[in-house]
């Protein structure tokens, strides 16, 4: 090493000292770096733009907001709230301050606005194309139930070609990322990849992913979960800290918006359809809901781990009620499109 090389001046040390902090703290979670704080907005307040009435169920701590129609129930401290006894979840906790409690901005942008104004963002194009991705398949099993010898690549196939028929019959085109026990094969990436890929080439103007659940450690968990693609900026349900990687947009975000009018019509029909517990509306980067030209979802419609309900998903009748419960899921989000266009497209 040259003499020059060794006796670096203060100026380009101190240049190099900064670049390699600058890398420990882009490595860092956004909670250990000190972040711009993201905008606060009072719930009180925007529950009278919607003729919401707010009244506390819990002085200073819970607030409910609420019309003949809408309940809306929020926590100080939390990221869990609640839509017409519906769990859902948010990015941030609420916050109590001013007299109200105080949701973040891309909170409201993200799930709340999109269940009371879904014309506020221009509706998709019409809904002609369903593709139904079955879960899994070929080497790739799934969850596994040993006991009841259940595989969940064959009950996601069986419940998809279920919904195939019903909305066939509800007059839409539908299509199967696979139609035996197959495993897909990307041009690049896995296959999840290849899954979005399929749907992206056929024109897809909606995206439904099916799997059952499981959590072996915890065999007495059952129920519910609905899931959309995270919003850009947003942490996922799972995520208890923001990162970095947080902040970037993936194809799928286009269609936030519309995708968690779908989440919620959709997570509402399956609760309602099946009386299974309800484990909330959720949020995560799914890598096959990534790269998604159009509104999408992902339904895990109950756990093989809990025997159970393992025992219920293995009768052609509730498979059934699956498949019907999801089509009248598609069928609710139909309805909010038609109204959003009959509204102008656009909201205030």
């Amino acid at each position: 090493m040259s003499g020059r090389s060794v006796a670096m001046t203060g100026r380009t040390a101190g240049g190099l000292l900064g670049l390699v902090l600058g890398m420990m703290l882009a490595a860092l979670p956004l909670d250990a770096v000190a972040a711009k704080k993201e905008t606060r907005l009072g719930l009180a307040e925007l529950g009278r733009r919607y003729g919401l009435q707010a009244t506390w169920t819990k002085p200073g701590h819970e607030l409910r907001l609420h019309s003949r129609w809408t309940t809306l129930e929020f926590r100080a401290g939390s990221r869990e709230a609640a839509w017409n006894g519906l769990r859902l979840f948010l990015g941030e906790p609420v916050e109590a301050g001013g007299g109200t409690l105080r949701l973040a901005e891309s909170d409201w942008r993200a799930i709340v606005r999109p269940l009371l104004e879904p014309a506020a963002v221009s509706a998709p194009g019409a809904l002609e194309l369903i593709v139904i991705d079955p879960g899994h398949g070929g080497s790739d099993p799934g969850t596994v139930n040993r006991t009841l010898k259940l595989e969940e690549k064959t009950l996601t196939l069986d419940v998809a070609q279920r919904l195939r028929r019903d909305l066939e019959r509800r007059g839409y085109r539908v299509a199967l990322t696979r139609s035996t026990d197959t495993r897909l094969k990307p041009t690049q990436g896995a296959d999840l990849q290849a899954r979005a890929e399929l749907a992206n080439r056929l024109g897809a103007d909606l995206f439904l992913s099916l799997h059952f659940n499981a959590l072996p450690d915890q065999p007495k968990v059952g129920g519910i979960e609905t899931y959309v693609f995270t919003p850009a900026g947003q942490r996922s349900t799972a995520a208890h800290l923001r990162m970095p990687s947080d902040r970037t947009a993936h194809p799928g975000n286009r269609h936030d918006h519309w995708s968690a009018v779908l989440g919620a019509t959709m997570h509402s029909r399956l609760v309602s359809g099946l009386g299974g517990e309800d484990r909330g509306l959720k949020r995560a980067r799914f890598a096959v809901l990534r790269p998604l030209d159009c509104p999408a979802v992902l339904v895990e419609a109950g756990f093989l781990s809990n025997r159970a309900e393992a025992g219920r998903i293995a009768t052609p009748a509730h498979r059934q009620r699956i498949a019907e419960a999801i089509g009248e899921g598609v069928g609710a989000y139909h309805a909010r499109l038609t109204e959003a266009r009959q509204a102008g497209g656009r909201g205030p």
